[in-house]
């Protein structure tokens, strides 16, 4: 139930419409009815749902929304059994709800839910899963328009997706629709993920922050399954960014992964027994991004993973990856310098404490 809860919170705006109409102030912390006032529900914070009819002197949570909206009942109370099967209908947390979630796995049990305040937990619960009700397919939609400008389009199935705008996310640049890709935890379930920004016509917006994160993304990388079964059964590349990620997959047809950034390949959750190659940017080797990946060649070395390292064909200190590598030399550029990837050296490796 838990869960359900949780995602439910993220329907908030669209049950107080459905229930009483428009909310006078949409940018109010308490929502009043516009017709009489009489009507307030908290919308921000750990009361988040909550809400009262001052002129019957009633009340109650989300659950009793869905109750009157939803299955024609006065209270949640009256039939809680149907109304917890609603919610979980509407979140897509049950059987029988149709949406495409772009990731492979069923959502977990729920966990026990702790005591005290859960606001961190509960917030970023609530937009993955308010997320992954509204995420489409790639195909045909401002983010493969992208993809294609970045010289990718052989996608995978799984692991990200086109959100359009939306409006009541608690997302930063909420108005722009994004190629979501998704941050996935160890049970296969999104933790997170990245929204890359792109306009109708799928050009990279010109927005300040222009991909902007949510939820968790450290040691929850992006996953990109393999093209078939054998070659699944080779190494697994790792890249910064979701766009590179694509585009060795895209050559090679190996797992890859995104870290969703320099600073989160030391969080990686690598694998041991499987070769993995890294394959970062092109930063210069002093720049903070260098040491920072030469201090995460020496975390995963010392944990006994079998590293090796792929460096795109690009000027060192350039920030350039193989992504621009993809788009300037095409496909076998990309595959050749997977195919080259070499061993750790010890100029490779920093110690944190230097």
């Amino acid at each position: 139930m838990g869960q359900v809860r949780t995602a439910v919170r993220a329907h908030a705006e669209a049950l107080f419409r459905a229930a009483f109409g428009e909310p006078a102030n949409p940018r109010a912390h308490d929502w009043r009815d516009r017709e009489k006032g009489s009507i307030s529900m908290t919308m921000r914070g750990d009361e988040r749902g909550l809400w009262k009819d001052f002129a019957a002197d009633a009340g109650g949570d989300l659950f009793d929304l869905v109750a009157v909206t939803r299955c024609g009942l006065l209270k949640a109370r009256d039939d809680f059994p149907k109304v917890l099967e609603e919610a979980g209908l509407m979140t897509g947390l049950v059987s029988g709800h149709p949406a495409w979630r772009g990731f492979p796995k069923p959502a977990p049990p729920p966990e026990q839910e702790p005591e005290g305040p859960v606001r961190e937990r509960d917030w970023g619960a609530a937009t993955v899963l308010a997320a992954i009700d509204l995420i489409r397919p790639v195909a045909e939609t401002p983010a493969a328009a992208y993809l294609v400008r970045r010289g990718v389009s052989e996608l995978p199935e799984t692991g990200l997706g086109w959100l359009p705008p939306a409006k009541d996310l608690p997302l930063m640049n909420c108005w722009s629709g994004a190629l979501l890709v998704w941050a996935i935890g160890a049970n296969g379930w999104p933790t997170g993920g990245q929204r890359i920004l792109v306009t109708p016509k799928g050009a990279p917006s010109k927005a300040k922050v222009s991909k902007p994160a949510f939820g968790r993304i450290g040691s929850c990388p992006a996953r990109f399954a393999a093209r078939d079964a054998d070659l699944a059964k080779g190494p697994l590349v790792i890249a910064e960014g979701p766009e590179t990620a694509l585009s060795v997959r895209q050559a090679t047809g190996l797992e890859t992964w995104a870290v969703f950034g320099v600073g989160f390949f030391k969080n990686a959750p690598l694998p041991k027994g499987r070769r993995v190659i890294l394959a970062p940017d092109r930063d210069a080797r002093e720049s903070n991004a260098g040491r920072s990946f030469r201090r995460a060649v020496l975390l995963h070395r010392s944990q006994g993973v079998e590293l090796m390292i792929a460096e795109a064909p690009e000027p060192e200190g350039s920030k350039r990856d193989l992504n621009d590598t993809l788009r300037g030399r095409g496909d076998d550029a990309v595959r050749e310098a997977i195919k080259a990837a070499r061993p750790v050296r010890d100029a490779d490796m920093e110690d944190a404490a230097t």
